[in-house]
């Protein structure tokens, strides 16, 4: 059904971002409207771009005549995915869809969801913050998307050099993946962690996916 961008828009319509920020993450995440990091310089705050709106999504299914089906929303093995979906399934029963939760191993979600494509929808952090250049890998690739504007827009913003350039072609970027409701964004995961006292250096976000130890002091 997520050929029709109106089966995809009602999904996004459905969301309560703040609802299940409140209760998967005990408040504790930043809402995103698109695939793109908040802290980033590039970010354009699309959040508000489908507004939590359970009337305007069950009239979306309803026209794209998939209201009262059955979807399935296959989980990966993370607290941040088994209590967002329990939510979130929630929210598209008011919209009137079925979602059928499965709790699936990572192995399994590797297989199926990842490599096979075989799912009707599942939660997943992406936690490479630079790789909007997924959406430009063809249908080949897990989110299933493939769009000739889109791969137009990534070929800019992989040649362009100029800094200020690049991020406006990013901004672009973010515009149309969000134009198209590609995913139901949720939120960026916090980055927590127990430091003792006397400890400095640690970054506050995670631009890359590892913390570089140089700068990190330990005064008694």
């Amino acid at each position: 059904p997520f050929n029709d961008i109106r089966v995809r828009r009602a999904i996004s319509h459905a969301l309560d971002r703040d609802e299940i920020i409140d209760g998967a993450m005990y408040g504790r995440a930043v809402p995103i409207g698109s695939f793109y990091p908040p802290h980033g310089p590039a970010y354009v705050d699309l959040t508000n771009a489908y507004p939590h709106d359970t009337e305007k999504a069950k009239a979306l299914f309803k026209e794209a005549g998939v209201a009262g089906t059955t979807m399935t929303l296959r989980l990966p093995p993370f607290p941040y995915a088994a209590r967002s979906g329990e939510i979130i399934q929630a929210e598209l029963a008011k919209a009137g869809i079925d979602a059928k939760i499965e709790n699936v191993e990572w192995g399994f979600w590797l297989d199926e969801v990842y490599k096979k494509l075989n799912y009707d929808m599942t939660i997943i952090a992406h936690t490479s913050p630079n790789d909007m250049g997924n959406f430009a890998r063809g249908k080949s690739y897990f989110y299933g998307f493939q769009d000739p504007e889109f791969d137009a827009i990534w070929a800019k913003i992989q040649a362009e050099t100029d800094p200020d350039k690049r991020n406006a072609l990013l901004q672009e970027g973010q515009k149309f993946i969000t134009d198209q409701a590609v995913h139901g964004f949720l939120f960026q995961l916090p980055k927590l962690a127990v430091i003792r006292d006397g400890v400095t250096g640690f970054w506050s976000s995670s631009p890359v996916l590892f913390q570089p130890l140089a700068e990190v002091n330990w005064t008694e």
